[in-house]
């Protein structure tokens, strides 16, 4: 007589849930063999499916549980996304449905660091819990004590009667949600859509490097101000790129006032990431061109001193100062949508365009 068999849809959103769903599936599997039952054979097929977002931005993930289990002839369905979701203005990690044999998760609740070892234990948690039923395990119990996230509390939701949520409070519950959100939109990856101003820049440092007056007045400045010239440069250009692009949320604002917090930070560590980036890279550039066309004789002769490849490291830094500030120009000939679209991720994005389709005058 062959063991009985039971099979997971995992439908994963593209991107950072996608790859952690692939990283994880075999050891998942060890897992419900381990704690749920030995004499099953336990399979996992993850699949790149994304359900539309309704008009408040949520997933109705339950509405459409016997159709998709039947589709993809699992016993289970588990829905992992990077969505942000919340109940009671709190981080909703998990929503569980034992008669619906279906759950779905946001991967940014578990925050930034050890996240493929914490999906994993929720994806247990809330599997184990599909199993056993609702009436018998409680799920905030589980997620705390399989993942060692505190805060975690089992809460009925507010549109189904067979269906339980997990929200996460206590203070650090939304720096978690921050840095999974943060992690989630891929730091850096906007500087890619900007190659309009890393141009610009590289192109007026380089051209104001050739100058004897740029020469004196990096040889004039001390290191500090060095320094805050960088950072005044970074802050004003991030400032422009968030004003220029329509990246500020006013509309979260507008329709939850305790969700736009969160969004702008996150807005504004992506885009300053961003820009460090930019800055970094314009400043290495511009290094590698001094070297290459000033003589360091020459050099000397025009400041009085002896020269030091540190020299060239400040020359370069103060050029790409003033590049920099060309480069805010320069952003003006990239697309928005491209600049926007790269600072979130899929579902961040699709969220903030339902924002501002339902407020069409908040930006």
């Amino acid at each position: 007589m062959s063991a009985p068999s039971a099979s997971v849809g995992l439908m994963v959103d593209p991107g950072l849930s996608r790859r952690t769903a692939l990283a994880i599936a075999n050891d998942l599997r060890h897992d419900l063999e381990q704690h749920i039952d030995a004499a099953t054979n336990w399979s996992i097929d993850v699949s790149d499916e994304t359900l539309p977002l309704t008009a408040d931005g949520d997933i109705a993930l339950m509405d459409r549980a016997a159709e998709l289990r039947e589709r993809h002839e699992g016993d289970y369905i588990v829905y992992l996304t990077e969505l942000p979701r919340y109940q009671r203005r709190k981080p909703l990690l998990c929503e569980v449905s034992d008669a619906q044999a279906a759950a779905l998760v946001s991967l940014t609740s578990l925050g930034a660091l050890g996240l493929r070892r914490k999906t994993r234990g929720v994806l247990l948690a809330v599997i184990e819990t599909m199993v056993g039923g609702l009436d018998r395990i409680d799920l905030g119990e589980q997620v705390r004590s399989t993942v060692r996230v505190r805060g975690a509390k089992q809460v009925n939701t507010r549109t189904r009667n067979d269906t339980v949520d997990v929200i996460l409070t206590g203070a650090g519950s939304q720096m978690r949600l921050l840095s999974g959100m943060v992690r989630s939109n891929r730091p850096g990856s906007m500087l890619p859509a900007m190659s309009a101003a890393v141009t610009a820049a590289v192109a007026t440092g380089a051209f104001g490097i050739s100058y004897g007056s740029i020469w004196n007045l990096s040889e004039a400045l001390s290191p500090t101000r060095h320094l805050m010239i960088g950072a005044v440069v970074m802050c004003a250009l991030s400032s422009w790129l968030i004003y220029r692009n329509g990246l500020w949320n006013r509309a979260s604002a507008r329709m939850h006032p305790w969700r736009s917090g969160l969004d702008n930070i996150t807005t504004i560590i992506m885009v300053t990431t961003s820009v460090v980036l930019m800055y970094l890279l314009v400043a290495t550039v511009l290094f590698c061109v001094s070297l290459a066309v000033i003589d360091a004789s020459y050099l000397e002769a025009e400041i009085g001193r002896t020269v030091s490849l540190a020299d060239y490291a400040w020359l370069s830094w103060l050029s790409a100062s003033l590049g920099a500030m060309a480069g805010a120009l320069g952003s003006n000939f990239d697309s928005n949508e491209q600049i926007r679209a790269a600072t979130f991720s899929k579902r961040e994005w699709e969220r903030r365009k339902l924002d501002r389709d339902a407020w069409p005058n908040a930006d």
